[in-house]
């Protein structure tokens, strides 16, 4: 099988459509398939290159006003249907309903191939900017819902990692087949034994009860009520908090540290190095993740593959992966209390944290990588052999 990944943001990006769309690359060409990706370049030109034995065709790409750790393509029509004629897919599988993905979808049409949509977006990612103009972003998150609508309704088929995703596409107007898909982990890499020892002392992180996030630092994932429950848990436990991530308002929340006089106690790593990040979580005693925005959360699932207990946001599909009280706790989003009491509950009882670090493990099973890659394997089979029908018939 040929199959052609179209996406507006892949490797070295480390978002997670990024990295879902390189862990898919990467496993569907070990199982023999024929893979490519079409993804922007890092420079205004177009060129080819290899990433992990995969071709990825970039498309000229330009730095993109207020979301500078992106880039955008703004004529891309022409290049895509050179790289979809030259590369002659059996499938296409887009990503986002950007110039790329709009492009693939157009000529995939226009070519006869079959198109998946692989949701992995939402208005509030797209309008992270204009987000603390709220009513501004009222108008906006609407107008973002019908773009994002008619754009995917296109495809042949829709995913979307969980179902409460695909329950949220179907509340705006999704008429397309859909199903969920996890974007899947890998247990092998991401594990409870992992050493991260040598990263406590480089990043000179105390002996203390560890609160790790990981990810993006920007305004949907509310680092701001994480920092705010920090001085609570502090009068509580002697405990130190690991920001491992970078992002727009890195420095914002920096600032909100020293301003709160808590700096000493938060440690900010950047962003790792992709092997040894699977490690950070090795460190930590509980993971905390107060994102307002996730239809998934590729974060979360590495923490419970680490065997970590897990303070969520109740909001979007994270309730799917944290069971409220099983394998840690759910709070109302934006509340920095009850987001501090929960941890201090975790952190003053060993038995529940490992109790609930168990039950992580338990609950990750089925979002094993393996079973990712067979979801996908299954469904670009099924939209080839009903365009096969069509065309017979």
């Amino acid at each position: 099988m040929r199959v052609l990944l179209a996406t507006e943001s892949y490797y070295p990006n480390v978002d997670g459509g990024a990295q879902a769309r390189r862990n898919l690359a990467i496993r569907l060409k070990r199982k023999g398939h024929e893979v490519a990706v079409v993804a922007p370049g890092l420079y205004p030109k177009n060129y080819e290159e290899e990433v992990d034995g995969i071709k990825v065709f970039r498309v000229s790409g330009r730095t993109l006003p207020l979301y500078f750790d992106y880039k955008f393509c703004p004529f891309p029509l022409w290049e895509v249907r050179r790289i979809i004629r030259e590369f002659a897919p059996d499938v296409i599988d887009m990503n986002s309903p950007y110039q790329i993905g709009m492009c693939a979808l157009a000529w995939g049409k226009k070519e006869g191939i079959p198109v998946i949509g692989t949701v992995h977006v939402q208005p509030e990612n797209m309008l992270m900017t204009v987000e603390k103009a709220k009513f501004l972003f009222g108008i906006l998150e609407r107008l973002a819902w019908y773009y994002i609508r008619n754009v995917f309704n296109r495809c042949d088929y829709v995913t979307s990692p969980t179902q409460t995703a695909i329950d949220m596409l179907k509340s705006h107007g999704f008429t397309a087949p859909a199903r969920p898909i996890s974007s899947g982990i890998d247990l092998g890499i991401f594990k409870p034994d992992n050493d991260a020892d040598y990263l406590r002392e480089r990043h000179s992180i105390p002996d203390k009860p560890i609160i790790l996030y990981t990810g993006r630092i920007s305004g949907e994932k509310r680092l701001d009520v994480l920092v705010s429950a920090m001085p609570t848990v502090l009068n509580s436990v002697d405990a130190h908090f690991v920001i491992c991530g970078s992002g727009r308002e890195r420095l914002n929340i920096e600032k909100m540290t020293r301003r709160m006089g808590i700096s000493e106690n938060v440690t900010f790593t950047g962003f790792l190095d992709h092997e040894e990040f699977p490690d950070i979580y090795c460190m930590a005693d509980v993971f905390a993740i107060p994102s307002e925005s996730e239809l998934q959360s590729i974060v979360t699932l590495e923490a419970l593959a680490s065997g970590l207990p897990v303070v969520a946001a109740n909001k979007d599909a994270l309730p799917e992966i944290v069971k409220n009280p099983e394998n840690g706790f759910l709070f109302e989003p934006g509340d920095s209390k009850a987001l501090s009491n929960y941890l201090i509950t975790i952190l003053t009882d060993d038995k529940l944290k490992r109790k609930m670090g168990k039950k992580s493990l338990n609950i990750v099973q089925q979002h094993s990588i393996e079973n990712t890659i067979s979801k996908f394997e299954n469904l670009y089979t099924e939209a080839i052999d009903n365009y096969k029908s069509k065309r017979e018939h």
